[in-house]
């Protein structure tokens, strides 16, 4: 295997590792927690594993739109978004830079297998508690998918804010 083939060959693996963990872990909260209730908590219910679905994006925002127009702001522009994601991801030479746009890619499919083969809405899972910052008691429940399109872009801002600029 030539270097080329296998930088993809990881690349590949890298996104089906963390899809495939995202998609087992969404698996499980379906089949052994009920919709809505709370499966267990930890620490005096700081961290909480709870069932619930996201019809919306981002903190459930759009969740009250219409189907229609949810299928293209939700599933057809997020996949064009996607795909351009993970074209600039494969051209990327920083290994910080592609990680971080892999990350976004992976999580962005994640959560698209879901709103495609999910009518129910994205599987969230992860709870936490948040102390009235910003007025919130808790945090918006979320998956790992969404962790990590967050790291991902944390890293990527990272990379673009302190060390791309430094380097030019």
């Amino acid at each position: 295997m030539n270097a080329k083939s296998k930088q993809y060959f990881n690349i590949f693996l890298f996104i089906i590792s963390l899809i495939f963990f995202d998609q087992l872990s969404k698996y499980l909260v379906v089949k052994y927690v009920k919709l809505g209730s709370i499966y267990f908590s930890f620490f005096d219910n700081f961290f909480r594993i709870i069932h619930v679905r996201n019809t919306g994006i981002l903190f459930s925002m759009g969740s009250n739109i219409h189907y229609s127009l949810k299928k293209i702001f939700f599933l057809v522009i997020p996949i064009f978004i996607l795909m351009f994601v993970f074209f600039i991801a494969l051209k990327e030479k920083n290994c910080i830079a592609k990680i971080s746009l892999l990350l976004v890619f992976s999580g962005g499919v994640g959560n698209i297998v879901d709103r495609l083969f999910r009518p129910s809405g994205v599987v969230d899972f992860l709870d936490f508690k948040f102390y009235g910052i910003f007025g919130l008691d808790r945090w918006p429940t979320f998956n790992f998918a969404d962790s990590y399109v967050v790291v991902g872009m944390a890293l990527f801002l990272i990379y673009d804010f302190f060390i791309k600029r430094k380097s030019t």
